[in-house]
């Protein structure tokens, strides 16, 4: 066997290892997601919907509204229209925002994924999620409840037939499926190729540097929350912090381009740089206090 032949061996081995110890959460997240997305997004639309009708306080309103914006698993483009409909309706704007920041961090799918980097980030990543959404909305509610945030008149409601579940199902395999390949890919060739103790100086010379330095990663780089997943695997092998991970996938989501693109399209162009202060402001935050006191 030759070197390049014997290289080849070693990354093909590498990709099947790393393909069969994330298949069974990949799947399982685009089981679940397909079943919320067939059965209950309807029910999701009417609790939100609901939210506005003021038979709940504000605070109980956001908090549940940012819970249903995790268990949504709409894509940004899809949760646009959701919004639009919502505004038409009189839902409170503190309600809408926290439900579209909460789904754009995460979805059922992002969150199995989640738990191939172990248990702790994945359910540490769902509580900041609901945190980033409630905090969003209070924001609203105390300081800006006056102001005109969303561009609802933009958006024309579409009306959908019902989805079915395997085509939802199939939809979201050929969404995801390129994007993780390629993930599995790249970490199999980082941890062929790149030294451990590079991430390792990288991420963990200087405490609160690696979180500054994942979040600015985080912008370029996140394409699809399950590509990156087994990259970040890596590198918390390597040495990265759960601080600096952790930033990493909240940066990533909501500064995600094709994401950008949809907020910037219903918020316009000042609350959408409010927008980006907020969620990269606390990404930053939450990485710092994992990372210097938990």
């Amino acid at each position: 066997m030759n070197l390049v032949t014997y290289e080849i061996y070693v990354v093909s081995s590498s990709i099947i290892s790393l393909m069969l110890e994330i298949a069974p959460y990949w799947a399982t997240g685009l089981i679940l997601g397909s079943l919320v997305s067939v059965y209950l997004s309807a029910r999701i639309a009417d609790k939100v919907t609901s939210l506005g009708s003021g038979r709940l306080g504000a605070v109980l309103s956001i908090c549940f509204a940012s819970v249903l914006g995790v268990v949504s698993p709409l894509c940004m483009y899809g949760t646009i229209p959701v919004i639009a409909a919502f505004g038409r309706k009189g839902v409170p704007q503190y309600i809408l925002v926290s439900f579209m920041i909460s789904s754009v961090l995460l979805n059922p799918n992002l969150f199995m994924l989640g738990f191939v980097l172990g248990t702790y980030i994945a359910f540490a990543r769902l509580g900041l999620a609901l945190l980033c959404g409630v905090l969003a909305g209070l924001t609203v509610l105390i300081f800006f409840k006056k102001w005109q945030i969303f561009r609802i008149d933009c958006f024309s409601p579409k009306d959908k037939g019902k989805k079915q579940f395997y085509a939802d199902l199939l939809k979201a395999f050929r969404i995801t499926a390129p994007y993780l390949l390629l993930g599995i890919f790249i970490t199999a060739l980082f941890n062929r190729y790149i030294p451990p103790h590079w991430i390792s100086n990288m991420f963990g010379a200087r405490r609160g540097v690696g979180v500054l330095f994942a979040t600015s990663l985080s912008i370029p780089l996140y394409a699809c929350g399950g590509g990156i997943i087994p990259l970040i695997r890596a590198w918390l092998f390597a040495g990265m912090g759960y601080g600096d991970a952790l930033a990493f996938m909240i940066a990533g989501p909501a500064t995600k381009i094709t994401n950008l693109f949809a907020v910037k399209m219903i918020l316009g162009t000042k609350n959408f740089m409010l927008y980006l202060v907020y969620v990269i402001g606390f990404a930053v935050a939450v990485g710092l206090f994992i990372e210097f006191i938990i």
